[in-house]
Formats: structure tokens, C-alpha cells, sequence
């Protein structure tokens, strides 16, 4: 299932689709912080969940 969800993590920063506005601000956060909490164990998905925190994280403007 790990190369399942990688592949579909992968697929959305290589496609050409049109971003949705799908989430607050908060959700986003709250999304991204969710996912590294999923990442840091080691069950399946973790590598998938860092890996989409990451690129979620990458894409949110700088706390300040």
C-alpha cells in the first residue's frame, strides 16, 4: 500500500492539473501537522505521509 499512496504523492506535484482552493489556512496547518505525526511511526503510509507533509509544508507562506 506504501507505493499505493507514494504513487498518488508523487502524481500530484508531477501533474498539470488545476489546484483547487480546497483548505484554510488552519486546515492546512492542521493537515501538514497531522501528517508528520502519521509519518513519525512506522506503519504503513509513514514514508507517503512525510513525504506529502513536506510537500504541503514547502508550499505554505512562513509563520512570522
Amino acid at each position: 500500500m506504501d507505493d499505493r499512496l507514494l504513487g498518488l504523492v508523487d502524481g500530484v506535484a508531477d501533474a498539470d492539473e488545476r489546484r483547487l482552493p480546497l483548505l484554510t489556512m488552519r486546515e492546512a496547518q492542521a493537515t501538514v501537522e497531522l501528517l508528520q505525526m502519521l509519518a513519525a511511526r512506522d506503519g504503513e503510509g509513514a514514508y507517503a505521509a512525510r513525504h506529502l507533509a513536506g510537500s504541503l509544508a514547502r508550499r505554505l507562506p512562513a509563520e512570522g
